[in-house]
């Protein structure tokens, strides 16, 4: 006779010794953890009168290693049990725990940990908690980091002096705007931009003087730009526009009101106007980026060629 078969020999008498064996718990619980019957061992590990019938299971026995309570199911594929250790809520006793799923729920099966495993236990417990300051920690560096990279991203993409584009993220932006622009046949434009004469603000004035004219017509460009427009700062005082979705025509009205603001600004605050002259052109179907802008540095020639303080479509 087997182990299986004694038991069902006699079921009374093993229901009995379920009942009241001082360090085992078995308790059958529904789908969502209620508790439908137990044993006495359950009433008497946790100090109460009566068994806790109807009771939410997570609220008397804790898992000690996820904040929400959930039963890991004991049968696995190989056929191996696989314990969860409890822990009484508000309390220090621990069990062993085995659960497995059966129509009405789950029947647990736990067996209180004597003191060699709590001393076991312990240790396990503060390793986890180690390796949870560790996680954290290394979490904390990976956002760090993240931050760190993007921040890394955004210098090499942006100019130190003004905070607009730099040449290369232009490069890399002008890529993906051409591609759309001619696949949706739509008009694409750009505005090359030159401060007129800015050596001899320097000269005269000195390179603070300098960086703070280029660092306010970058503000102007800024200000008077829509979302989808890129600013950038070229090279020297040189900067460029480009303008999705927009034909010459519209690129000359913003280049005229860009050319008038500057006029009027007063950056020195001393009475010296100090202007551009802008050179424009829009998309072609054959153009590539280079071409592009040779025929906006032709259109800018031909500004500063005709008097400066204009702006040229090419």
């Amino acid at each position: 006779m087997n182990l299986s078969q004694l038991i069902k020999d006699n079921s009374e008498i093993t229901a009995r010794f379920m009942d009241i064996y001082g360090t085992s718990l078995v308790i059958l619980a529904d789908a969502r953890y209620r508790i439908l019957e137990c044993n006495q061992s359950l009433t008497a590990a946790l100090h109460l009168s009566q068994k806790p019938l109807g009771r939410f299971l997570g609220e008397l026995l804790c898992p000690l290693e996820q904040n929400e309570f959930n039963l890991v199911l004991s049968q696995n594929k190989n056929g191996v049990l696989l314990p969860q250790v409890l822990q009484v809520c508000y309390g220090e006793a621990l069990y062993r725990c085995y659960s497995f799923e059966i129509q009405e729920g789950f029947l647990i099966f736990g067996d209180r940990f004597e003191s060699a495993d709590n001393e076991v236990l312990e240790s396990m417990s503060f390793l986890n908690n180690e390796l949870s300051s560790l996680s954290r920690e290394l979490s904390k560096k990976n956002r760090d980091l993240a931050e760190a990279n993007r921040k890394i991203t955004e210098l090499m993409r942006t100019d130190p002096l003004t905070g607009l584009a730099n040449r290369r993220f232009f490069q890399e932006r002008f890529a993906e705007v051409l591609a759309l622009a001619k696949r949706k046949n739509s008009a694409l434009a750009v505005i090359l931009a030159d401060l007129d004469h800015f050596k001899a603000i320097n000269d005269n004035y000195g390179h603070d003087a300098g960086d703070r004219v280029l660092q306010e017509f970058a503000s102007l460009l800024k200000k008077n730009c829509r979302t989808e427009d890129l600013a950038v700062r070229f090279g020297g005082e040189e900067f460029l526009l480009l303008l999705p979705q927009s034909t010459a025509a519209q690129a000359l009205q913003l280049a005229e009101r860009l050319r008038g603001l500057l006029e009027v600004a007063n950056i020195l605050g001393n009475g010296i106007t100090i202007t551009a002259s802008m050179g424009i052109a829009e998309l072609a179907f054959e153009d590539n980026m280079d071409s592009l802008l040779k025929r906006a540095d032709e259109a800018l020639y031909q500004a500063k060629k005709t008097g400066r303080n204009r702006a040229v479509v090419h």
